[in-house]
């Protein structure tokens, strides 16, 4: 089949050539509209839940909103592991999903379970934006020399965010910092009693005064009116002039109750960036699943307009994280890196090929290639990522081409003179093409393991996967149906051949050597051994790790200052972190995010502070510097102010470590209990127990403390006694204390609270609270405190669930691989920690659980693709035998790429797995190469050692073409730094480092072990009797004259 599929296509050269023109144009609008990103999108589908009460402390929302909707939310399908956290005011739920879930069904069956819920009135969860860990794409700041704080934050709030949410792609647009304008009353309690007004008259009044009516429709003569009542607030002024009441006949407004103002909501969190201490920030989130590259594009052209729109109140939009940066950066970096590995393989191709036009030929397999791999990912709708695109080895690519060429090249080499001959190069490609069609089927297959991940490893590995086989597909259709014509055309006619004198040394002494060692074959057999021994030692002592470090070219530090500080004074704090950070010279940026939202969706206290960082170009660093010393240097300086603790990580990485383990780090140890107080002294315990595991790096218990609480108990006996009900009292905490909003006023198409509140010195003095006048009678008023229990007290500041357990997470990191270091924490953990099982039990999790899943799901897709593999080589040799030599040298391969990886202090990760798979490929198909190579002088009759010599010889060429060509091909890749080139570099290493082991491999000891096995076999078939010949041309290896033949080359 595959003979005739070459010879059809090098009759219909013309067809062909057509063809190949119009799948690089395809290519070329495929790539034009692909979708690109910096990284996949590796979080878990998942559906987050958020309900606030304005107030409530964090045991109120778990008692009254977490635990009903938990319970209601049991009943989702689907959902492999459900997280919860209740704080103040908040309750937020999240659910992970299983892997291929459609986020949209998800979200529907969500829905229908809430929908069952009896919560109280008022309460209604709501769903978060459909987006992931890395769906955060602009970040931007306001700035203005004009403009207050204010009215900076009513621009965002109702100019810059509902613009930026028309972007088609953009899931939500969240306002953090500023102050959020309010009509306020500020409340004299005194005036209260003076004017014998309860505050319930007073809340009732704002209501009842802010309504429309509408009176129908009237006609009046020929003409038709409408009536319309307009009776909403619509200035500060209408806000004042509300009666609340009437003394001796004469009105009681609302301004004689205490002070009219715009005012701001009592803040949550504050936002700084650089010397600015108190600013105004955007948050720009994409749809999941959205095109990035078009996405942005609508985002930038909104931004221009709004520029536009800012001018006359002279703002402007500061961006200070665009991912576009980081998507040109990684596609740029890529970019270079593949250019150089085209140009470096086409002067490799010519040097050894000696031929330009030949080398030109077998580099069109690269465009070929790569416009058939754009064409499938548009058609399948796969973006392209840095992962996906860098894994692409051009050498390997080539590498059947390099062998049609190679083989046509020879005709030329054996007939300098007159005319090649089409039926001559079409029998000689036919012999080769069965052999290269194996060969690129078994790289492929080697990438199939890849496909059995899930999770994030799945999300990482799969789109690769995809890509380098679509490549791999391009390129055995460029060698079996292009090259053979192409080849042809180029040396059809007598034409100049350099002819390498490197290349006729190397063949000459490689000859001796060869014949050297298949007589002395214990060399062969020695060296075999010592490098199986040292893969197993080096592999041992090699570091691991799960993901690989991929630079997003940024920082992202997480800071907890202590339990309970205020605002304020935490404000100040941040302030001393941003001015330490920015004194670095590689840093363009730092803002500091504390607290939460005004709308209250985040989970965070105003002691804990999210700190993105921005760098310099890396070629703008000073010589020497990198990435790791910088982080080296910010942890010592940062370790000098006191009070704090932090971590330093990365945007993604971050959110990634948050969506998969509950916490912002990749390790994470979990203790399930009903006690809180119990909960936090063991896990005390643990976490001391931790600290003196090796290799540890942080140890700590990831919620906040225990926070100071202002606690208003009312006393339901002495409040019947004066005909209060508990709902009086709430009101006064809810509203007066707690400045909850009464009523909504439109101003055109803006919407703001209106409030009312005490004074801010009488909300924080217990004695001004206690005193706060409750009537009882029109002429009677009571003291807060002679009904209810004023005090200060301690609460919890965040009560956490996993599945609907009561937990605490202690976030670990450690310096040694993680696998070894839960199993020494383990260990430490049973002799230092000792608690009632039946009351407590630990799980670990994080990434963690993610390596241990993948190691077993790699095991068993090795041990199927290994048997594949194994089936398509004794169908390529019909003997097991050379199935079984091939398949037992790969491990031999692995040398050079472990010895690489621990001479540049890289570890063993997914990224660099996939480099092995590439390596192992490669291997594989040069040993088919060769061994066919020896079979085919072997069915030409001569003897076994003369055949193994010839055959061996004769693919010298293309075995060191192919070997350099893969290695130089990724060496940019290897020696690459900066933004989006960890992944790639460590890929690249094993590649390079491994391949010339694997040449070695190749050369020497595959053709030595195979003609001493023949030679083995064929005497153990002589001792048995005359072989029995299958007429299919079948059977097992002792059944052939000779054991090495097969398909020719």
């Amino acid at each position: 089949m595959i003979a005739r599929f070459i010879a059809l296509c090098f009759r219909h050269w013309r067809l062909v050539m057509g063809f190949t023109a119009v799948l690089f144009m395809a290519g070329a609008w495929a790539w034009m509209g692909l979708p690109v990103e910096a990284y996949p999108d590796l979080g878990p589908v998942s559906v987050s839940i958020t309900t606030q009460i304005p107030g409530e402390a964090a045991e109120e929302m778990e008692q009254q909103v977490t635990v009903p909707v938990e319970r209601a939310l049991a009943a989702v399908p689907d959902v492999v592991e459900s997280r919860s956290s209740s704080t103040f005011g908040l309750s937020l739920i999240t659910l992970v999903f299983k892997d291929g879930t459609n986020v949209f069904f998800a979200r529907q069956q969500v829905l229908s379970q809430l929908a069952t819920l009896d919560l109280p009135d008022g309460i209604h969860p709501e769903l978060g934006p459909i987006s992931g860990p890395s769906g955060e794409i602009y970040r931007y700041t306001i700035a203005s020399d004009v403009q207050n704080l204010m009215q900076l934050s009513d621009l965002n709030q109702w100019v810059v965010i509902p613009r930026l949410q028309r972007v088609a792609g953009i899931v939500s647009v969240d306002n953090f910092g500023g102050l959020t304008k309010e009509y306020q009353l500020t409340l004299n309690p005194s005036m209260l009693t003076a004017y014998g007004i309860s505050l319930e008259t007073v809340m009732g009044a704002i209501k009842n005064a802010n309504t429309d009516a509408g009176g129908g429709r009237v006609s009046r003569g020929e003409q038709s009116y409408i009536i319309r009542g307009a009776g909403k607030i619509n200035s500060l002024q209408d806000m004042a002039n509300i009666v609340v009441g009437q003394q001796n006949g004469n009105p009681v407004f609302l301004s004689d109750l205490g002070t009219i103002s715009f005012g701001h909501q009592v803040r949550e969190g504050i936002v700084g960036k650089n010397s600015n201490p108190d600013t105004v920030e955007g948050i720009v989130t994409m749809l999941r699943g959205a095109n990035p590259s078009v996405v942005l594009k609508g985002l930038h052209d909104a931004v221009d307009e709004l520029q536009e729109r800012l001018k006359p109140f002279h703002a402007r939009i500061v961006p200070y994280i665009d991912r576009d940066q980081l998507v040109h950066a990684t596609v740029d970096k890529v970019g270079e890196t593949m250019t150089a590995g085209v140009i470096l393989v086409m002067v490799i191709l010519t040097f050894f090929l000696g031929s330009w036009r030949c080398a030109a030929v077998t580099a069109l397999t690269i465009p070929f290639a790569l416009s058939i791999a754009f064409v499938l990912m548009r058609l399948l709708g796969m973006p392209a990522n840095l992962f996906s695109l860098g894994a692409i080895d051009f050498g390997v690519i080539v590498d059947g081409a390099i062998v049609v060429a190679e083989v046509i090249l020879r005709l030329r080499e054996e007939q300098p003179e007159g005319v090649l001959s089409a039926e001559h190069v079409l029998n000689a490609t036919q012999k080769a093409g069965k052999a290269i069609f194996t060969a690129t089927c078994i790289i492929i297959i080697a990438y199939s393991p890849l496909f059995a991940f899930e999770s994030i490893e799945g999300k990482l590995l799969r789109p690769m996967a995809w890509t380098v086989s679509f490549a791999l597909f391009g390129a055995l259709l460029c060698a079996l149906a292009v090259t053979p014509a192409l080849t042809y055309a180029a040396v059809r006619k007598p034409c100049h051949i350099w002819d390498n004198p490197l290349i006729t040394a190397l063949q000459k002494g490689y000859e001796k050597l060869l014949a050297r060692l298949i007589a002395h074959p214990w060399p062969v057999y020695g060296g075999s051994l010592a490098a199986l021994a040292a893969v197993v030692i080096i592999g041992s002592h090699t570091g691991k790790e799960f993901m690989p470090d991929i630079d997003e070219g940024a920082l992202w530090l997480q800071i907890e200052m202590p339990s309970g500080i205020a605002l304020e004074q935490a404000q100040n704090m941040a302030n001393t972190i941003r001015r330490t950070i920015t004194s670095f010279p590689e840093v363009t940026y730092a803002l500091s995010q504390l607290g939460r939202s005004d709308e209250g969706t985040d989970p965070w206290t105003p002691s804990h502070v999210e700190m993105p960082v921005g760098l310099h170009d890396y070629s703008e660093w000073p010589a020497g510097e990198s990435k790791e010393m910088l982080v080296a240097r910010m942890h010592e300086k940062l370790a000098q102010i006191p009070g704090i603790t932090f971590e330093i990580t990365q945007p993604i990485r971050d959110s990634i470590d948050d969506m998969m383990a509950g916490a912002h780090s990749p390790l994470v140890l979990r203790l399930y209990g009903d006690d809180f107080t119990g909960l936090r002294k063991v896990g005390q315990q643990i976490v001391n127990a931790l600290w003196k595991v090796p290799g540890c790096t942080e140890a700590n218990i990831y919620q906040e403390p225990r926070i100071p609480q202002i606690k208003i108990t009312p006393d339901r006996r002495k409040a019947a006694r004066y005909g209060l009900d508990i709902s009086t009292i709430s009101d006064v905490i809810t509203y007066a204390v707690g400045g909850g909003p009464i009523t909504q006023i439109y101003d055109g198409n803006r919407i703001y609270n209106a409030t009312l509140r005490l004074p801010e010195e009488d909300r924080a003095n217990l004695v001004r609270l206690r005193a706060f006048p409750i009537l009882t009678a029109p002429d009677r008023a009571i003291p807060l405190g002679r009904v209810a229990d004023v005090r200060l007290g301690m609460g919890e500041s965040v009560i956490a669930h996993e599945n609907g357990e009561r937990q605490i997470t202690i976030q670990v990191a450690s310096s040694t691989p993680m696998s070894q270091f839960v199993e020494a924490a383990r260990a430490e953990i049973a002799k230092e920690v000792h608690y009632n099982p039946k009351t407590y039990h630990l799980e670990w999790a994080g990434t963690f659980q993610q390596e241990e899943h993948a190691q077993k799901t790699l095991v068993m897709a090795l041990a199927v693709v290994f048997a594949v593999m194994f089936g398509m080589l004794w169908m390529e040799f019909r003997s097991a035998a050379n199935a079984l030599l091939i398949l037992g040298c790969v491990p031999l391969a692995a040398l050079g790429g472990l010895i690489a990886l621990h001479f540049r202090a890289e570890t063993l990760n997914i990224a660099t797995v996939v480099g092995f798979v590439a390596l192992f490929g490669v291997a594989i198909q040069n040993g088919i190469i060769m061994l066919s190579s020896i079979g085919k002088h072997r069915l030409a009759g001569h003897a076994l050692e003369r055949a193994t010599l010839l055959g061996a010889t004769e693919r010298l060429r293309p075995v060191l073409t192919t070997a350099t060509v893969a290695t130089v091909g990724m060496l940019p890749a290897a020696m690459a730094t900066g933004i989006g080139t960890n992944v790639q570099r460590g890929l690249a290493t094993v590649v390079v480092g491994g391949l010339g082991i694997a040449t070695l491999l190749t050369l020497f000891i595959l053709p030595v072990l195979s003609c001493h096995l023949d030679n083995w076999l064929e005497k153990r078939a002589q001792r048995k009797g005359p072989p029995h010949h299958d007429p299919m041309g079948g059977g097992e290896a002792d059944q052939l004259p000779t054991p090495a033949s097969g398909n020719e080359v």
